[in-house]
């Protein structure tokens, strides 16, 4: 008759892994905080298969005694909560005592740990899927190492439905780099199937965020810093020319735990107002210290949603802070009263003694001297009037034949309308874009754009295929201010873009792009790579196939932009292209190439 069962302690910890332990990412970021807390000054975190494989994070912190090593493990069991009143007091990073129990149950985790304490040997211990399978001790250094392995190997499901390796690593490397850029006092390491990806020296906030971003980051940070009773807010935010159409580089810290909020995010964008292109996102890294018993983080395990007791108040401070900021280093308009009133002397001339101007006169000076000059010289000087018979003397014969009577020409009625020679030329064209032709239907009206993106993108997409676009080397390579995710993006896509002839070579943290498609002009350059890193860097991949039709219609929407047909006979071999292509009807984007005007609707218009 009872059919209610208290879960086990395995169900009980796969079901908290379900919220806690999402992705590999996940597991990074669980035990790079626990490093943090063990009061590790030195991380290593090496990736196998973007986690799939191997996940080992490696600290010099504290340790753990034996006892601690096989208690932690244990659901709930955590180092860093006494009694009720602590949770409202939280310093560490940690509290819920879920993470490794989380991790434990859903792949093979390898532990080993040495308190600093402890002089001769430490601990070792293996879970396999929640289930303790070895105990030992082991010979190892002070500080803690956790080793996972095969995550997901019990639940195939999860396993499953895991991205591409890019994707996931793309994951890992958020989550390490807001852990780095939240502790800029400890160094971190990060290497990614042997290569070494990060590889950062402890300093301060500034080096942090141009170690993590590039040093291009450096010269587009404006400090910020305001102390109230309320909060502490500290950080740096980007200059306006620095934002971008992403929300790549957006962090909040409060108490250097990193949390999302679009009620402080808002407060951001209003200080921008009218100093950065709409639908363009500022870069910012803010850093909130605020009383603890006045925030609540114990509102989901991820631990990003935090609740403000005054974070109206919070709100005002923040953008009245920001707009101080960018006032003061001159991003904003602003008076400088501090320029002193005095002229600026070039550094050549501070040692000469100043001299009085003085004003020469010319008594015997005429200024109307050349036009007198002109009258004595005559009037049959000018060559232009003398072409056309001005100043010239007349001939008796021509006065009798102006006043001669011409007979009427039987040539035919006289044109009220001088018609152009070149007039036929355009006739089909409107607005150098419309190209309007007869039907048997009515009158067919041809976008000469759309068209010629049809026949572009059947021409591109035919012929990369099976060898590459014709390009264009640059006299100069072109730098692009991108952050990491879409540079990792651009270098996936490596292969393919060549194809498209994009050649480009990855230096010093960044992209030079050496050649470009022939048919993209220089003008149209930036817009191109501005279009093709949004395709690449969108939230979801395609696969090759979609990924090429992507950007190929990308490509040719630049091009056919200042795309003109002059001549008939241009007129004529661009249509004949348009209807040997397939599809003709329609542009690589799905929208009509040409309507038809009938009959029925002309007489409508009259």
């Amino acid at each position: 008759m009872d059919i209610i069962n208290l879960l086990s302690e395995q169900i009980s910890n796969q079901i908290a892994a379900g919220e806690v332990i999402q992705r590999p990412g996940s597991v990074v970021k669980e035990l790079l905080e626990n490093a943090i807390d063990a009061g590790a000054k030195s991380i290593k975190v090496h990736i196998k298969d973007a986690g799939r494989t191997s996940i080992l994070v490696q600290d010099n912190g504290n340790g753990m005694s034996p006892k601690d090593a096989a208690l932690c493990f244990t659901r709930h069991a955590t180092s860093k909560l006494k009694n009720v009143d602590d949770l409202f007091q939280l310093q560490t990073k940690g509290f819920r005592g879920e993470a490794l129990a989380s991790i434990a149950s859903i792949a093979h985790v390898t532990l080993k740990t040495k308190h600093k304490y402890q002089e001769d040997t430490g601990t070792l211990i293996e879970m396999n899927g929640g289930t303790p399978i070895r105990n030992e001790e082991c010979i190892c250094e002070q500080g803690t190492s956790i080793e996972v392995k095969n995550i997901f190997f019990n639940v195939p499901a999860r396993r499953t439905f895991l991205k591409s390796d890019n994707a996931e690593f793309t994951h890992i490397r958020n989550e390490f780099e807001r852990i780095c850029l939240a502790h800029a006092e400890i160094s971190f390491t990060l290497t990614n199937n042997g290569n070494e990806v990060y590889n950062l020296k402890a300093g301060n906030l500034r080096k942090r965020i141009t170690d993590v971003l590039g040093k291009k980051s450096n010269e587009n940070l404006v400090p910020i810093e305001e102390k109230t009773d309320i909060v502490e807010i500290s950080g740096f935010v980007g200059k306006p020319e620095s934002a971008k159409k992403s929300r790549g580089m957006q962090y909040f810290f409060v108490n250097n735990r990193f949390f999302k909020h679009s009620y402080f995010h808002h407060a951001v964008s209003k200080a921008f107002e009218q100093l950065i292109p709409e639908k363009s996102h500022p870069s910012y890294f803010i850093f909130f210290t605020i009383d603890t018993a006045k925030i609540d983080v114990n509102i989901h395990p991820t631990k990003t949603e935090i609740n403000f007791e005054e974070g109206k108040f919070i709100y005002t401070i923040l953008l009245s802070s920001i707009k101080q900021a960018l006032g003061k280093y001159n991003i904003a308009p602003s008076l400088d009263f501090d320029v002193e009133t005095s002229f600026d002397v070039p550094i050549s001339h501070k040692n000469e003694l100043p001299i009085e101007p003085e004003i020469k006169v010319d008594p015997s000076y005429n200024p109307f001297s050349k036009f007198e000059t002109k009258k004595a010289m005559g009037t049959g000087t000018n060559k232009a009037l003398n072409k056309q018979g001005f100043g010239q003397k007349s001939d008796s014969k021509e006065w009798e034949n102006f006043y001669a009577i011409r007979e009427e020409s039987n040539e035919g009625p006289t044109k009220l309308i001088e018609v152009e020679d070149d007039y036929t030329k355009n006739k089909y064209l409107v607005k150098n874009r419309y190209l309007l032709s007869n039907v048997k239907s009515g009158i067919l009206i041809i976008d000469t754009h759309r068209a010629q993106q049809r026949i572009l993108y059947n021409e591109m997409m035919s012929t990369f295929v099976t060898k590459p676009l014709s390009a264009q080397k640059l006299m100069f390579p072109m730098e692009l201010d991108l952050n990491q995710d879409e540079i990792d993006a651009w270098i996936e896509s490596k292969s393919l873009l060549s194809q498209l002839g994009f050649h480009f070579t990855n230096e010093s943290g960044g992209i030079k792009i050496e050649s470009l498609p022939s048919c993209i002009s220089d003008k149209d350059s930036n817009i191109c790579t501005d279009n093709i890193t949004k395709s690449l860097s969108g939230p979801e991949k395609p696969d090759r196939g979609e990924l090429a039709h992507t950007l190929v219609s990308k490509l040719v929407y630049v091009v056919s932009q200042n795309f003109q047909v002059k001549s008939d006979f241009e007129i004529e071999s661009f249509v004949n292209q348009l209807f040997s292509c397939e599809d003709h009807s329609f542009c690589p984007f799905g929208k009509p190439v040409m309507q038809t005007l009938t009959i029925e609707e002309l007489t409508t218009k009259f």
